[in-house]
């Protein structure tokens, strides 16, 4: 989103901006305004933006937390029902558009799940407008992200409800601290306070995303919550380590739930050319950066020391927390009470869900 058009609709009267930022920006916005990397700002974010002319703030977060809901619902079938495996990550687009071009008949094992960047803005548009009483054509809906490429993402068509785009405008990290300092806007002087609720509490795990194992991570979390089977059976040492190509079983009840995390497309190939190994994972997490989300192309320049820095500030904010899974989390809970039903269910497959199966050469038609 070119900062003019957002200083537009910032002046109309009629619409409503509404922002959500990615977990990977809360420890890397302060970079650009002198402060160590992996600081996290996730407490003054809310107030930075609300200065900028937003009126609501959400936590891309809690869309990673119903993306593992949908998620992990689906794992179960398939372990029970003997479905497709592997199932490969959803929520990077360069992971999407890597394989679209590369490995196109992997397409069928993507998880149906959009990305959590478009999980929460299809509820921005439909569940939060429906609670709000605001028509959704009066929602600029912004996405704060750490990767230059969830602006083409956010152009897919299969992404688009009823022909209409979810996430109006995106902007990197680096885009929204040059708009700060245009302001006159410090992170560090910004008010303490937390993300609007509906869609602002997040569980931890959902936060993880923005680390390379983090999505994993995360489903295992839920998978073992679901199961009942206790969350420190799961293999951190792999899920956080930071290499190239790393993989763990967990025990899933009479199941072992085989997992291989790949850090960078770099050491994709290798690991995808060979269909049989390939065959042998139940979950495939595939990372476009380095580091994963914390390195993306949005955000400050990045050294293999800065990635750790901001990757341990997530792990930080994740050993501080009250909520660490996301189905625990009481926002999640009340959205499927409220608007969405069970995981899965027909409208949640209708809002939630999608497929890619087909190079996205008309996305900005």
């Amino acid at each position: 989103m070119r900062p003019e058009l957002l200083r537009k609709a910032m002046n109309d009267p009629k619409m409503v901006l509404v922002a959500q930022v990615a977990p990977a920006v809360r420890v890397s916005l302060g970079e650009p305004f002198g402060y160590e990397p992996g600081k996290s700002f996730e407490s003054k974010i809310p107030d930075a933006l609300k200065k900028l002319g937003f009126k609501y703030v959400f936590d891309t977060s809690f869309g990673a937390d119903v993306a593992v809901v949908e998620e992990t619902k689906e794992m179960q079938e398939r372990l029970e029902n003997g479905g497709k495996f592997p199932i490969i990550n959803s929520c990077c687009p360069g992971t999407v558009s890597f394989l679209e071009h590369s490995y196109p008949e992997l397409m069928a094992n993507m998880a149906t799940v959009k990305s959590p960047m478009e999980v929460l803005a299809v509820l921005i548009k439909t569940y939060f407008a429906e609670k709000m009483k605001i028509l959704p054509e009066n929602i600029v809906s912004v996405a704060i992200m750490p990767c230059v490429i969830k602006k083409a993402e956010a152009l897919r068509p299969e992404l688009r409800l009823n022909g209409k785009l979810m996430v109006d405008g995106v902007l990197t990290t680096m885009e929204l601290a040059k708009i700060m300092k245009e302001e006159g806007l410090d992170i560090a002087k910004c008010k303490d306070g937390g993300f609007d609720s509906l869609l602002g509490t997040a569980s931890s795990a959902g936060k993880l995303f923005g680390s390379s194992g983090g999505v994993s991570e995360a489903a295992l979390r839920n998978l073992a919550y679901n199961i009942g089977v206790p969350i420190k059976q799961i293999n951190r040492k792999a899920t956080r380590s930071f290499e190239g190509v790393r993989e763990l079983v967990f025990k899933a009840g009479k199941n072992r739930f085989k997992v291989l995390i790949i850090n960078s497309l770099r050491n994709a190939s290798p690991v995808l050319n060979d269909r049989k190994k390939l065959e042998k994972y139940h979950f495939v997490e595939i990372m476009t950066c380095l580091g994963g989300c914390v390195g993306g192309a949005g955000q400050p320049v990045s050294t293999k020391e800065t990635l750790e820095k901001r990757r341990a500030g997530l792990f930080r904010i994740d050993a501080g927390a009250k909520i660490t899974v996301p189905s625990q989390n009481p926002e999640v809970q009340r959205l499927y009470k409220d608007f969405l039903g069970q995981p899965r269910s027909k409208k949640a497959l209708e809002l939630l869900h999608t497929g890619f199966q087909k190079i996205c050469t008309d996305c900005y038609d």
